[in-house]
């Protein structure tokens, strides 16, 4: 088997983590390499391949993501196109998203040898249209997060499914996650769990200011558009994938949110549902 190495190095145990997972793989005959930008930090390593990005990732078999949950979202969106599966390996804190902790090692034999099984999460492609083109066209796992930024004033958002208004928030922001973000930034907002092998999209809004302002889960066959209301007093939002970098967004700004057609593969080792794995991670269970 042969296994791309992709450390996360801002997490501070990646590295000696990614240390313990090469002696594993001596020992059970893989092959593994790493990104030429990083090889540097692995030289002692004897086996340790390293090719640029392209090459890495056609050359292997499986993916090993060393890091959280948000070091694995980020190898899912660079290498979904490949279509190869991933295996998260914690290196950092919670990580609902990890096949293994980093004292589990030992269990990549299964890996090795196939006794695993694979996890497909639903993606959603999203669209910004201003002044009736698509400046942005871009794909996330876990959610879509327009929210206020610097301006403190409340915001009212649009929330309309299949062309037709379904609900209005007067709120800090809005949050649209697949089943997989669910367990993420939806939740602290007080959105509901979602089994990630169900295919659904969650609509939550951020502080709202009323008391029955609630979670709508849509079908993924449903289009979501979210819009600056007109009347809003804070005009100037911000729109985030993944938690990665912020775009401003306008009064006449639509953005397009849509199940997508691309689907990430996790790895999945050990034999815990879903629901383990999340009382594990919140309650300490």
């Amino acid at each position: 088997m042969k296994i791309a190495l992709l450390p996360n190095l801002t997490r501070e145990k990646s590295v000696s983590v990614t240390f313990d997972i090469c002696q594993w793989l001596d020992k059970y005959g893989a092959e593994y390499a790493c990104l030429d930008e990083v090889s540097n930090k692995f030289a002692d390593v004897a086996n340790m391949q390293h090719y640029e990005f392209d090459k890495l990732i056609n050359w292997c078999d499986v993916i090993i993501s060393i890091g959280g949950d948000g070091s694995v979202l980020s190898a899912a969106k660079k290498t979904v196109d490949y279509k190869k599966p991933i295996l998260c390996i914690n290196a950092g804190r919670l990580a609902f998203m990890a096949g293994l902790e980093s004292n589990e090692l030992e269990l990549l034999k299964n890996l090795i040898d196939g006794n695993y099984r694979i996890d497909k999460r639903m993606l959603l492609d999203v669209a910004i249209i201003r002044d009736g083109k698509t400046i942005l066209m871009d794909s996330c796992i876990n959610d879509v997060v327009l929210a206020r930024g610097s301006t403190l004033k409340i915001t009212d958002i649009n929330v309309d499914c299949d062309g037709k208004r379904s609900s209005s928030y007067r709120a800090d922001g809005v949050i649209v996650a697949t089943p997989t973000g669910s367990s993420a930034y939806s939740l602290s907002a007080g959105g509901p769990i979602i089994n990630p092998s169900m295919e659904a999209i969650v609509v939550t809004p951020i502080c709202p200011q009323t008391l029955f302002s609630r979670s709508t889960v849509f079908s993924a066959d449903n289009k979501i558009t979210l819009s600056l209301d007109e009347s809003s007093s804070n005009k100037d939002l911000f729109l985030s994938l993944d938690g990665g970098e912020t775009i401003g967004i306008g009064l006449g700004d639509k953005i397009e949110i849509a199940k997508s057609e691309k689907v990430s593969e996790f790895i999945r080792i050990k034999n815990e549902a879903f629901f383990e794995i999340l009382n594990s991670k919140l309650l300490g269970k």
